[in-house]
């Protein structure tokens, strides 16, 4: 495969990943507040009480996908280690960052409002380790890539 063929599919991937998430917060939304039959089941009441967390989340995701979006540019220009790439990762691992300290105000309101329950606490504490994973490995992918550059603009002085 090519480069342009590769930037085509990553590109591909980043929008199907983009709509498929928009999708679900607004198949989410809809099932909370348009659901009729019997309000008093869990999902949507919880889905109603974490409706601001929820969509801030979601924005969050998107800004993460923006920052993916420059860099499958950024391999299209055959440009893999750049600066630019560099500095979107650190951006996704600040991302990451922020949906963690978004769960953590969670679990707090939970608290304060007498709310929280274990399968919320355990998942919501599932999603924070897998954040802080996905932390960890876009600030590597950025160290990484950084590297990378440097070795690359050493070689290129060399020749």
């Amino acid at each position: 495969m090519n480069q342009k063929t590769i930037t085509y599919w990553l590109k591909a991937v980043v929008i199907s990943v983009g709509l498929l998430g928009l999708a679900f917060f607004a198949g989410a939304t809809a099932y909370a507040y348009y659901y009729k039959p019997d309000y008093d089941y869990l999902l949507p009441v919880y889905l109603r009480q974490n409706i601001v967390a929820l969509w801030i989340s979601a924005a969050i995701c998107l800004v993460i996908l923006y920052f993916c979006w420059r860099i499958v540019n950024e391999i299209g220009k055959d440009n893999s280690f750049s600066m630019e790439n560099v500095k979107s990762f650190k951006n996704m691992g600040i991302c990451g960052v922020i949906l963690i300290i978004n769960n953590v105000i969670r679990i707090f309101v939970w608290l304060f409002r007498n709310q929280m329950g274990l399968i919320q606490l355990s998942y919501t504490l599932l999603k924070i380790v897998a954040i802080v994973i996905y932390v960890i490995m876009c600030l590597a992918m950025s160290k990484l890539v950084q590297n990378a550059y440097e070795i690359k603009k050493e070689n290129e002085l060399t020749i």
